[in-house]
């Protein structure tokens, strides 16, 4: 077993296009291949996403020689990325990966592509001689559209199950610029229809679908003042401590002289922990059927909290030198990971350089968050 390079193990994964509208299997295979040159265990799953595409998903693990009674370590990551539209920096095409001076940039690079690498170069330099606990190392290829990767190997995996039935401690690897994050919110997307009829605005034919979502959408604007006011749905603990409900609203047909037959409200809202987010939507739902609206709720993506009396998350924060855990507002394939009552996110990059037009990662987070991770997964032993 070899040592890998931190900056080129990422350019090659940024070089494997992996957009989230397509299928991941070239770069799954490619990150089993890593795994099975660490000594891994690889197996992997196929699964459809929320779009109707095959994706591969993989779970991996490596006993130890000498097994402790310590909990073990798994590490979570994606490998889709989102889309190139607009792709725009005189540092080469999305794909390319080409460093900059200080910087590696491409599509994925810094989400999720570059914590990845760092993860597999950590694991590169501990023999196996060395591990003393069970290292789990979890791959799904749709987190930038609709999560069902994690809810798959959560359902699916035994590797996974082992690693809730052990205890263990699960490191969702996001870009956090190496701050240790406890909690981050969910998501919850509800779709509201309603039906008319389509004809030439010249005449009486027609039914306008709009003028029945109307009293719905008076409710939703009473909702939203509600959501920036009630203190029973607001967390102080994120900014913005709101649920942040976006509504937009889209019409089939869209041209401005036929009457719209089809009139449909997308509803988002980003869900914190301790709130009553599920009580409200409940109260949305039934809303909605009351005025004979047809209602599509996808499954909710509860928020991640972690326990700051649990051992596995003091261990881990003392490890990585951190004294306090960060709350942030977006969310990660930690949402579908529930029954694993330990995790963290954490990882190298900032996510204010991802989904960016020219997407990139500093070489120095990439070498410091490979040697924090080596410490994370040399440390496991005094759990």
């Amino acid at each position: 077993m070899s040592e890998l390079d931190v900056v080129e193990t990422t350019r090659q994964l940024v070089q494997i296009p992996s957009v989230t509208s397509e299928p991941n299997q070239a770069v799954t295979a490619a990150m089993a291949e890593y795994l099975e040159s660490l000594d891994f265990d690889v197996e992997l799953f196929s699964y459809t996403d929320l779009h109707g595409l095959d994706k591969q998903a993989i779970a991996a693990s490596r006993p130890p020689v000498q097994r402790t009674s310590r909990p073990p370590i798994g590490y979570f990551c994606h490998n889709d990325v989102v889309s190139v539209e607009g792709w725009d920096t005189r540092y080469g095409d999305a794909f390319e990966g080409r460093q900059i001076e200080d910087r590696l940039y491409g599509r994925g690079s810094c989400d999720t592509k570059g914590s990845t690498a760092a993860a597999l170069a950590a694991i590169s330099r501990i023999k196996a001689s060395e591990q003393t606990v069970p290292l789990y190392f979890f791959v799904t290829g749709d987190e930038e559209s609709g999560m069902l990767g994690a809810d798959h190997l959560s359902a699916n995996s035994s590797a996974f199950g082992e690693l809730v039935d052990a205890g263990g401690l699960g490191i969702v690897g996001e870009p956090t610029s190496l701050e240790v994050v406890t909690a981050h919110k969910g998501a919850v997307h509800i779709e509201v229809t309603s039906h008319g009829v389509a004809a030439h605005s010249s005449t009486r034919d027609g039914h306008n679908a709009n003028w029945q979502l109307i009293p719905f959408l008076s409710y939703l604007r009473e909702v939203n003042e509600r959501c920036e006011s009630d203190a029973r749905l607001k967390n102080g603990d994120f900014d913005p401590p709101t649920l942040s409900m976006n509504v937009v609203l889209e019409n089939e047909p869209s041209m401005a002289n036929i009457t719209v037959g089809k009139a449909r409200l997308q509803i988002f809202m980003r869900p914190m922990p301790n709130t009553l987010w599920e009580q409200l939507l409940a109260e949305i739902i039934q809303t909605a059927k009351d005025q004979q609206l047809q209602v599509k709720t996808l499954r909710p993506m509860r928020p991640l909290v972690s326990n700051p009396g649990s051992s596995n998350l003091q261990w881990f924060m003392k490890t990585v030198g951190s004294t306090s855990g960060k709350s942030v507002c977006y969310a990660t394939d930690g949402c579908c990971l529930g029954s694993l009552s330990d995790m963290v996110v954490y990882g190298p990059g900032s996510i204010e350089q991802a989904h960016r037009n020219d997407e990139w990662i500093s070489i120095d987070q990439l070498h410091q968050g490979t040697k924090m991770f080596e410490r994370v997964f040399r440390s496991a032993e005094r759990l």
